[in-house]
């Protein structure tokens, strides 16, 4: 079974472990020994103790004897008697002492005889004097006598207890001073050898991504041979090394297949030009045949005629209908720039209403909503027009009981809004998600023509033209289009404009555009 090599994050992991683990033990072995001492040294005081607080014992207890011998009134013979059982107690305590040294083995045993011969004596004394003998005394002396010796067994007890409790604490603090001094050199050691191998850990990490870092700005300086850095660490650096390898292939593949690409995006190109220039020239010719063929100058003449006749008949219906018919006429063919003053736009959107109002009768009714203030701003010519007619056609003709139109604008800032909301039968959301893709494709198209205009000076790659639903459609029916106008806005303000569609189907649909005041490029 193959056991795969740590990454990184293990190398790092175990390099942490290992130093964590040495100062743990490290800690661990300085605790046990501490508290190894601090036993050793208390045992020592507890001896000590132990043999003072017998000895104070037993000269309470002779004490208390003789207050009992001198008047049995004031002490009671049961107390004596306790105190007896309770030295016997006391006294086996005190054998383990007698492995400290000869000396004191010596006084335990000492002492302990001196017991079996003193208690006995207090107790007889205390009998004697109970029963009410005078002997009592004499007994109480030789128990005194021997209870000098205790006290003094058990004063040469505290004193080699008091030597050894000495040489002991001298040891301990030895074995305290050499174990805090190897344990001072081992964590420096270990410091020493846990900054070695952090050091070399990290060396081991940084070496190659700092030779991969010279191969990346060799790259992002165009030398596409860059990117070849050789590493066997078996982790994510080696990774990161093949990958950063063949991303460098794949840029040089993809740069000489650009180059490729450009070059035959030049010849098509140079052979698109040639058509548009053939396809232009077409247009023109068949621009002034069309022209040629509808005489409008014979058109105007005959609409007069019908205007002049139908006011002899006091016809004065006929004669305004002629006459707005004629002024769609010249202002739809005539060539007089790109932009209009708005007040000609929304006089024009009220020829083409009153117009389609001798059509509708009262099924068409609107309102203009539109301050004097902005009469004279510049805007696209047949701006306003194209969008009522579009309402009224697809929004309030198909609508049995017919509908209303409004038409508002306000300045904003620097910017004009324009609204063309109709109450007729609106649109489904599919195709208004269409008429939306369409008008932004449309507005892209200044935005592509001028970087294609810096494509064929040289300064980029060919850039894609925006797609749009079929050309075809930058003209519905007779009028204008929506994505024709679109185009226009485009083409005079890029970026700069808005035009939004909201529709609800069954429940009209609003046209809102935002251009800027004077910002057209004429």
């Amino acid at each position: 079974m193959r056991i795969p090599r740590p990454g990184i994050r293990g190398k790092i992991l175990i390099c942490l472990v290992v130093v964590l683990a040495f100062f743990l033990v490290l800690a661990l072995i300085m605790q046990h020994e501490s508290i190894a001492l601090s036993r050793e040294y208390g045992a020592s005081l507890s001896n000590y103790h132990l043999v003072h607080r017998f000895r104070l014992n037993l000269g309470a207890f002779h004490a208390l004897t003789d207050r009992y011998l001198r008047d049995p009134l004031s002490v009671k013979a049961e107390d004596v008697y306790a105190g007896i059982a309770s030295l016997n107690a006391q006294y086996p305590a005190l054998v383990p002492l007698e492995n400290i040294s000869i000396l004191a083995e010596f006084e335990v045993r000492a002492t302990g005889y001196g017991l079996d011969a003193y208690l006995p004596l207090v107790s007889r004394a205390v009998g004697l004097r109970a029963a009410g003998s005078p002997d009592y005394y004499q007994v109480f002396v030789k128990a005194t006598r021997i209870e000098g010796y205790l006290d003094v067994y058990l004063n040469r007890m505290l004193s080699e207890l008091m030597r050894s409790g000495e040489e002991t604490y001298a040891t301990l603090s030895r074995r305290a001073e050499m174990l805090n001094r190897t344990i001072l050199i081992s964590m420096i050691l270990a410091s020493i050898l846990a900054v070695v191998v952090v050091v070399l850990v990290a060396e081991a990490i940084t070496a190659p991504l700092r030779r991969l870092a010279r191969e990346a700005e060799k790259l992002a300086k165009g030398d596409l041979d860059a990117g070849i850095v050789e590493v066997h660490t078996k982790d994510e650096v080696e990774k990161l090394t093949r990958s950063f390898a063949t991303m460098a292939t794949s840029i040089k593949e993809m740069v000489e297949g650009l180059k490729e690409k450009a070059e035959l995006e030049k010849l098509l190109h140079e052979e698109e030009l040639a058509l548009v220039s053939m396809g232009k020239a077409l247009r023109e010719a068949q621009f002034m045949n069309l022209q040629e063929q509808m005489k409008p100058h014979f058109l105007f003449n005959a609409l007069n005629t019908i205007a002049r006749s139908a006011l002899l008949e006091q016809a004065s219906r006929t004669e305004a209908l002629a006459m707005g018919l004629a002024t769609l006429l010249r202002a739809t063919i005539r060539d007089s720039g790109p932009l209009s003053t708005l007040e000609d736009e929304l006089r024009l959107a009220h020829v083409y209403l009153e117009f389609q109002h001798a059509r509708f009768g009262s099924r068409l009714q609107w309102k203009i909503d539109v301050p004097s203030e902005v009469h004279s701003t510049r805007v696209p010519r047949l701006m306003v027009q194209p969008l009522v007619e579009n309402a009224v056609r697809h929004g309030l003709e198909p609508k049995v009981e017919g509908g209303a139109l409004s038409i508002k604008a306000r300045m904003r800032k620097e910017n004009l809004i324009l609204w063309v909301l109709d109450d007729g039968i609106g649109m489904s959301q599919e195709r208004l998600g269409r008429i939306r893709a369409s008008i932004v494709a449309a507005l892209s198209l200044r935005s592509y023509e001028k970087e294609k205009s810096s494509a064929d000076a040289g300064e980029g790659l060919p850039v894609p033209k925006p797609e749009m639903d079929g050309e075809n459609r930058l003209v519905e029916g007779t009028g204008i289009g929506l994505v024709n106008l679109a185009t226009r806005f485009g083409l005079l303000y890029g970026d700069k404009c808005r035009f939004d569609i909201v529709s609800r189907s069954g429940r009209g649909t609003l046209v809102r555009v935002v251009i800027p005041v004077g910002g057209a490029t004429e």
